[in-house]
């Protein structure tokens, strides 16, 4: 399975989903972002695609391209490997204009979206953020809300998955176990949308 983690709106979470969905399930990543830190923190497993570069490879495996905040050819390319797209986003009124332009531009692929609240704090603000996704685009989307997680940002500090965190026992593990089943329940319905 292949998915593309999109957003033209920086610091939404895209990277920290791919850091833990490739740290924790055994994916590999494909870093499409200049200002991106995921194959400097996971060399092996990552591979970065400069920006001057006209082509992505045709994904071997797993993988996911973690695509960063600009648009050209390389995301239709990711797009068409893709069985999902993902597109996180912070639920507030300043990420949303950007995230629509995401959505309006990752639509016309007619592959699966799973839009992803991330650091959500009020579930209004998730109802107010898909009542202007599905008006913009006319259908319906699923979310998958991320709470703020002080655990999910520990991982990727120690680059490690949430996962690996929530197995280490100790009242450290007790703090890790809640994301880290997150992460499992955001792994579960991705497998969802496999080979749809």
């Amino acid at each position: 399975m292949n998915i593309t983690i999109v957003n033209f709106k920086g610091g939404v979470g895209k990277s920290m989903i791919a850091h833990q969905l490739i740290t924790g399930f055994e994916f590999r990543g494909c870093e499409i972002d200049p200002y991106g830190s995921l194959s400097d923190r996971l060399p092996e497993r990552v591979e970065r695609i400069d920006i001057q570069q006209k082509h992505i490879p045709r994904p071997e495996g797993e993988m996911i391209f973690d695509f960063g905040g600009f648009d050209d050819i390389k995301l239709d390319q990711a797009i068409s490997y893709s069985d999902l797209i993902i597109i996180p986003f912070i639920p507030t009124l300043e990420t949303i204009q950007g995230t629509v332009d995401t959505l309006v531009r990752v639509a016309s692929a007619n592959k699966p979206i799973l839009m992803v609240p991330n650091m959500s704090q009020k579930e209004n603000d998730i109802q107010d953020a898909k009542f202007v996704f599905e008006e913009t685009l006319g259908f319906e989307i699923e979310m998958f809300p991320i709470p703020m997680s002080v655990a999910l940002q520990t991982a990727i500090n120690e680059n490690r998955s949430i996962l690996e965190l929530a197995k280490q026992g100790g009242i450290k593990a007790y703090a890790y176990k809640k994301s880290s089943k997150l992460m499992d329940d955001l792994h579960s319905k991705i497998r969802e949308y496999e080979h749809e």
